[in-house]
C-alpha cells in the first residue's frame, strides 16, 4: 500500500507539471478536466499515504502498551 501512494503521488505530480508548464495546444476544458484528474492522482495518493501512516503509529501504540 505505501508504494502504491508513493506512485500515485508521483504520478499525479508529473501530470500536474505537464499540465503546468508544457506549452500543449488544447482547449481550455480539456486542459482543466486533464489538470483536474491530476488533482485527484496525486490526493489519491496523499491520502493513500496518510491512511497507511496513521494505520502504522496506531499499530506502534499498540505494540507499546503491550509491553506495559
Amino acid at each position: 500500500m505505501k508504494t502504491i501512494g508513493a506512485v500515485l503521488m508521483f504520478i499525479g505530480a508529473v501530470m500536474l507539471a505537464i499540465f503546468m508548464f508544457v506549452d500543449l495546444t488544447m482547449d481550455f476544458g480539456l486542459w482543466i478536466i486533464g489538470f483536474l484528474i491530476s488533482m485527484i492522482v496525486a490526493a489519491s495518493g496523499a491520502v493513500t499515504l496518510i491512511f497507511y501512516l496513521a494505520k502504522g503509529i496506531k499499530a506502534d501504540k499498540a505494540s507499546k502498551n503491550d509491553f506495559k
